[in-house]
């Protein structure tokens, strides 16, 4: 019986000891738990996640164009001077590195998808690895933290590295070397402007006309020309089409000689300049002409 009761003791005293080991180990880990989901929202929080896919959103819709810049250029001197350097381009060659502007842009376009993908899997894989037991963070899970971790950081600097359009590699001369003995050495970037927008609350129709006012990434004040087309929907069935185009510069317009109560669809792009290389998307709005 005396044994018996010497190992009830002794079954105690460890349940005890354990208890007490635990409870001041349970705030250290609990404190490494949150330390990780702390690093993992510095590196890639929700908030950041939403912004990069906005600015990949704006990036898909933007126009992108060739800049060809001759180096040691005055910084005020290079608009002048890029008008009269595109003027000695060879166009077969120009035509060339269009193309190559082109291909760029689209894998770059299709990186910054892919790299999106993997982030959002990535820190949601992150977040369900931390454990939410205390027992289970020891040094081989804390080790794989700390890589995945690493990894996450890699794949956000890759994605913004891949925001910025990069320069164009020249294969070849752009000017013809009959033309000039002494040829001006150029360096060749990608640009990148905002997509047109339509200002929904500003543009409304009236019983024969429009107003249609647009902006891009929120400015106003544009000096690029832009192209408006204009399409009637809902046709009859004897009815004929009533549409058009307007090129414009500024960021409004009235269009007149519309017909009353009829639907018209309008859409909006960049006007087509000879340095742009990609796009892909217009805006589009659907107004209902009133009743005379």
């Amino acid at each position: 019986m005396a044994e018996a009761g010497s190992n009830m003791d002794t079954s105690s005293s460890v349940t005890s000891v354990n208890t007490e080991e635990d409870i001041e180990e349970r705030p250290a880990v609990s404190n490494c738990r949150e330390a990780y989901l702390r690093l993992i929202d510095d590196h890639m929080s929700m908030d950041t996640l939403g912004n990069f896919e906005h600015r990949l959103e704006l990036l898909r819709k933007s126009s992108f164009f060739i800049d060809i810049v001759p180096k040691k250029i005055l910084f005020g001197l290079q608009y002048v001077q890029n008008i009269s350097t595109m003027l000695l381009l060879d166009p077969a060659r120009f035509k060339q590195m269009k193309e190559i502007g082109r291909e760029q842009t689209v894998m770059q376009l299709f990186l910054l998808e892919k790299y999106l993908e993997e982030l959002k899997r990535s820190r949601a894989e992150l977040v369900e690895m931390v454990p939410s037991n205390d027992r289970e963070f020891s040094l081989t899970k804390q080790g794989t933290l700390d890589q995945n971790v690493s990894g996450l950081k890699d794949l956000v600097d890759n994605f913004k590295y891949m925001l910025v359009s990069g320069p164009l590699y020249i294969k070849n001369k752009l000017i013809s070397p009959t033309t000039f003995h002494h040829l001006p050495s150029l360096r060749m970037f990608l640009n990148t402007k905002g997509p047109v927008m339509f200002d929904r609350s500003e543009s409304m129709a009236f019983d024969n006309w429009t107003f249609l006012s647009w902006h891009v990434s929120g400015h106003r004040l544009l000096t690029d020309s832009f192209e408006v087309h204009f399409q009637q929907l809902n046709l009859q069935s004897n009815e004929e089409a009533h549409s058009g185009v307007h090129t414009v510069e500024g960021n409004t317009l009235h269009i007149d000689n519309l017909l009353p109560e009829k639907t018209y669809q309008f859409s909006i792009r960049r006007t087509k300049t000879c340095n742009q290389v990609y796009d892909e998307w217009c805006d589009i709005i659907t107004l209902i002409t009133r009743e005379i």
